[in-house]
């Protein structure tokens, strides 16, 4: 009873916050590894100020957030993949010895 709730949660909390980790992934590899540098360099000298900054300042707000509603979505993030990965191996390891022990189960008959 307890293995299927768990599944139920794990799988519904993955859906919930599995768009917000894809923008922080997708928006950290782009600060990581400028990935749009390039367009940016070539644009640079024929765009005006606002529009070759505010990509950057997009990005930027959308990876560090501002302020306290920023702390909390970050931490709600961290603490939700972290209970992903947790409850995720778990799950795992339980069926993994599950399976094990209904093979030597198997054997010894």
């Amino acid at each position: 009873m307890m293995q299927k709730y768990l599944r139920n949660l794990h799988r519904y909390a993955g859906l919930l916050f599995a768009p917000f980790i894809f923008l922080q992934t997708i928006s950290g590899l782009v600060l990581t590894f400028g990935v749009f540098r390039q367009v940016d360099e070539t644009l640079a000298d024929a765009a005006p100020e606002a529009v070759s900054s505010t990509w950057n300042v997009l990005i930027l707000g959308m990876h560090y957030g501002p302020g306290t509603i920023g702390w909390i979505y970050h931490s709600l993030i961290g603490l939700a993949l972290l209970w992903l990965i947790v409850s995720g191996v778990w799950m795992w390891t339980d069926s993994f010895l599950r399976k094990k022990r209904a093979e030597k189960q198997k054997q010894d008959s």
